[in-house]
């Protein structure tokens, strides 16, 4: 074999090897992409988990909620204060979902899922009011904004031990 011969043939496999190389990123690109689609959705729900068990253990912060649900009108002025903070947590971790949504991250059955469950809560009157506060906060991003006020009314949501008489259409704007 001559030295060109052998250079030819050392340029041939050099060459599937590259091939060889790019198809294994490929996979590997798509293995972290769907790797990183799986922690979104996991992260979100995490959200979600951390709120639910921080209102199920009892304590001010749950009494607040359940009062702002079934006699919102009970709550001193502080007590609102305290309220309004909550909720504004509560909007940002959805804001949060919504970037990650945006950006081919977030799955789109999870994003419609706490689209339309952040919507319903604004049926609540002193939600819909913190709602129109947060508006002009400079806290939440106009995409955002336009994104929720954009989504359609569901049933307020309904916990155990709680009356919720609004009614879909009657949201907030």
């Amino acid at each position: 074999m001559t030295l060109e011969q052998i250079s030819d043939v050392s340029q041939a496999v050099a060459a599937v090897a590259v091939v060889l190389s790019l198809i294994a990123l490929i996979q590997e690109t798509r293995q972290n992409t769907k790797m990183m689609r799986a922690t979104a959705v996991w992260d979100s729900q995490l959200s979600f988990v951390s709120i639910n068990e921080t209102l199920a253990e009892g304590g001010v912060l749950s009494d607040l909620a359940f009062r702002a649900f079934t006699a919102h009108e009970s709550l001193t002025p502080y007590e609102r204060h305290l309220w309004h903070r909550y909720m504004r947590a509560v909007f940002q971790r959805v804001e949060a979902q919504f970037a990650l949504y945006r950006s081919g991250v977030l799955d789109a059955e999870v994003w419609e899922l706490r689209r339309s469950y952040t919507k319903s809560l604004l049926l609540n009157p002193l939600v819909a009011e913190i709602w129109r506060l947060e508006k002009g906060n400079s806290m939440l991003t106009k995409a955002f904004i336009a994104e929720l006020e954009a989504a359609p009314a569901d049933a307020p949501p309904v916990f155990m031990g709680q009356s919720n008489d609004a009614k879909p259409g009657e949201a907030a704007s």
